[in-house]
């Protein structure tokens, strides 16, 4: 295949990419410079500054978000540096997986791309324009949040800072981006390229991790922990930023090699043969939408468990944590009649992970309609199963998915605090699951649109966005108080600071139903290829 012909695959994936490309190539540096322009006023002085490092200089701290440098000359940047740029770093990791294995693995498993090999075009041109196309993105994303942040001018910017910075998040996604491209070559289904990759992921988090806390070398050989050494702001050291870059062609050219040699729609690694026939389980509507969802439940859940550990280890620290933090102590003095700061601390802790927790919830809801798209309904729908059944199934499994994420987040939480003697395992319990009929109300707003409006499922996005932002920001500005009660987890009692409403808990779980009401009565009656 000719150069000009790689430049036009390259330009089929930038057209297809057109929507969802756009929104991640200015959501990541509208939102560095969003946060950016929050420092100089929460860290107004030196005192607030070194009040900031000392807190996250604590093990617990360190493990989350990475070494505290520059303590000779601490700055807003350098702040910003510190607490941000991994949290970036994990936002352009999960871009370029996502990328990479929807052009590359899913392509192949839904017959896409027979269609091209059927065409005069090399046998590398797919995996080759889809590399080349990520790394297009990471630049545009590193060069655009580094003009942003030098525009801002934040205390301690410098132009060499906001590129080192900027090069950081955009060098660890393309890595990832490298790294899916050599799964999608080993693993012959979409799920097991992704699943390796997301694996490769948490290692590497729990490496930079360990290393940072030991201060051995494990954070070197973490593509994360590497990505920290940058010293963005202080040092400006670029070698990570190359070392990044080298292993990430490394990575890619192996991809490509593994690619030439192996059959087009299979892995280096086959898939596990399945039973010769399937259970009664299994052949029924809930069987098959559990079996599909199986993988990312396990995943989510390890997940959780982890990320309310995580939570958890904070609390024995919070004082310290909230004196050097201005952005938490704002949110925490929003809970009003809290007794403690661990009483303001549980109910903010249930919401952000109602909140992460609805990501995979809505995900199950819109997996029915994922898989509608992609034809494979038909041939269920050609046997005796009915759509109702198929919908409760997926439905189902959305609901189980919000409890029991809840409950390992809140278990996590709790068994990482209890040695502190300040929680109780009820208290956390009942913070975390009020927020269980919130996150069902936004996974009935899927199922409804689902149902009635599959073109606009996206808009359920749209309002978990929005909800973040009140939910997680807005105890930070002015905003007027109509804003925040436009989302479904504004009506959930702040418990333990405030006792229990069943009002608007029954509310919400009376509109979920109706909406679930609503779209299935929807999904029953229309095209299933609308």
């Amino acid at each position: 295949m000719t150069t000009a012909g790689y430049a036009r695959y390259s330009r089929f994936i930038i057209r297809r990419e057109r929507v969802v490309g756009l929104i991640w190539l200015l959501a990541m540096p509208l939102a560095a410079f969003g946060l950016a322009s929050l420092y100089p006023g929460l860290l107004p002085t030196p005192e607030s500054l070194l009040s900031m490092a000392s807190t996250m200089n604590t093990p617990a701290m360190v493990a989350m978000m990475g070494p505290v440098y520059g303590l000779d000359s601490l700055t807003p940047a350098i702040a910003m540096s510190q607490e941000c740029l991994i949290w970036f770093a994990i936002a352009s990791i999960l871009m370029n997986i996502f990328f990479v294995n929807r052009h590359t693995r899913v392509d192949e498993e839904l017959g896409r791309h027979e269609m091209f090999a059927a065409l005069p075009v090399g046998r590398l041109a797919g995996g080759a324009s889809v590399i080349v196309d990520a790394l297009v993105m990471d630049v545009v994303i590193t060069i655009l949040t580094a003009l942003l942040l030098i525009a801002l001018d934040v205390g301690g910017t410098t132009a060499a800072g906001a590129f080192a910075y900027a090069s950081s998040i955009g060098a660890q996604g393309f890595l990832f981006a490298a790294v899916t491209l050599l799964t999608a070559q080993l693993f012959s289904t979409a799920h097991g390229s992704m699943g390796a990759a997301f694996a490769f992921m948490g290692i590497s988090y729990i490496m930079r991790a360990s290393g940072d806390v030991s201060g051995g070398a494990l954070s070197l050989i973490s593509p994360m922990g590497l990505g920290l050494k940058v010293q963005a702001f202080y040092a400006n050291a670029f070698w990570p930023i190359a070392a990044l870059i080298a292993e990430a062609v490394a990575v890619a050219a192996l991809a490509l090699v593994v690619n030439a040699r192996r059959d087009v729609g299979s892995g280096v690694f086959p898939a596990r043969k399945g039973r010769d026939s399937a259970s009664r389980f299994l052949q029924s509507p809930l069987g098959l939408a559990w079996r599909l969802s199986r993988g990312t439940f396990i995943a989510w859940a390890v997940a959780f468990l982890t990320l309310g550990a995580m939570y958890g280890a904070v609390l024995g620290e919070l004082d310290s944590f909230v004196e050097g933090n201005d952005v938490i102590r704002r949110m925490l003095e929003g809970q009003l009649g809290a007794k403690s700061l661990v009483d303001a601390y549980i109910p903010l802790l249930g919401c952000v992970m109602a909140l992460i927790a609805s990501i995979p919830v809505v995900n199950t809801v819109n997996r029915l309609r994922a898989e509608e798209r992609r034809g494979r309904l038909e041939q269920v729908y050609a046997r005796a199963a009915s759509r109702r059944a198929m919908f409760a199934g997926f439905a189902a499994i959305a609901a189980a998915e919000a409890v029991v994420f809840t409950f390992l987040s809140a278990f996590g939480l709790y068994v990482s605090a209890s040695g502190t003697g300040l929680v109780s395992l009820g208290a956390i319990m009942g913070a975390s699951f009020a927020y269980v009929p919130a996150i069902l109300t936004l996974a009935a707003v899927a199922a409804m649109l689902v149902g009635i409006a599959p073109r606009l499922t996206a808009l359920t996005w749209a309002l978990f966005g929005y909800s973040f932002i009140m939910m997680y920001f807005g105890r930070l500005f002015d905003m007027p108080t109509v804003l925040p009660r436009l989302s479904p987890f504004s009506a959930v009692p702040q418990l333990p600071v405030e006792a229990f409403r069943a009002v608007p808990i029954a509310v919400m779980c009376g509109l979920s139903a109706l909406m679930c009401g609503v779209g299935l009565a929807g999904y029953r009656e229309r095209d299933t290829r609308y």
